[in-house]
């Protein structure tokens, strides 16, 4: 039995190895990931209880979409996937971005299946967007990550508690029982931003806003000032 476990064990240590060398070798084209990002944003604001989630959109500091986060768990599990982060501007409301990101973990314990999740967190304060402002956090911890509030409106109570640095959204394809996004790290995709803007650019320097608009991304920047008004 043991040496059954043992084998199953290398084998999700494969395929999570797989999944994280994979990642930047399948990545879809930066236009791909807004293309899809764009989708998912619709899809979640049309939904019945989507109030909640756009008022909070509305009063959020900045929005980090991932498309598609691919998990796969058997004792041991792992989850990578691409995303975009965008900052809203204080002074003015406006969003800047895209910035490319990448999500990925591996943990052990009670997890089993393969499942594919499109994921939207908002950041609710100026320090939850400091930590996408660096080259890599983790989810959780001193940056808590609670999932958002849902229904038609955004009730006072609900309004009065949102303590949390993060709020999170999310679809799901599959079956997976076990892990969640607790924990999980993101860091800034170089190559994405290289091959986006045509230079080498941090994260930083494109949330702050120190770069200019790229026309691709015209579409989802209106998209999140139509939900979040």
């Amino acid at each position: 039995m043991k040496k059954w476990w043992s084998i199953l064990l290398i084998i999700t240590m494969i395929l999570v190895f797989h999944l994280s060398v994979r990642g930047n070798a399948d990545a879809e084209k930066p236009s791909e990931i807004i293309e899809q990002a764009i989708e998912i944003l619709k899809e979640m604001a049309e939904a019945e209880d989507s109030g909640a989630f756009a008022a909070l959109l509305g009063k959020a500091k900045g929005v980090a979409i991932f498309p598609s986060i691919t998990k796969i768990g058997l004792g041991i599990g792992g989850q990578y996937g691409n995303g975009i982060i965008f900052n809203k501007g204080s002074s003015v409301g406006l969003w800047y971005g895209p910035a490319f990101v990448k999500i990925k973990s591996l943990s052990v314990g009670p997890q089993v299946g393969i499942q594919s999740v499109a994921l939207v967190l908002v950041i609710s304060n100026e320090r939850g967007m400091e930590g996408f402002l660096e080259d890599n956090l983790t989810l959780g911890g001193s940056l808590g990550i609670a999932v958002g509030p849902l229904g038609r409106t955004l009730s006072a109570d609900t309004d009065l508690n949102l303590e949390a640095a993060i709020y999170s959204y999310s679809m799901a394809k599959g079956a997976y029982i076990g892990a969640s996004f607790q924990g999980s790290t993101i860091e800034e995709d170089r190559e994405m931003n290289e091959l986006f803007y045509g230079k080498v650019i941090s994260n930083k320097n494109i949330l702050e806003g120190k770069i200019s608009v790229n026309p691709e991304v015209l579409k989802l920047l209106l998209l999140l000032k139509k939900i979040s008004k």
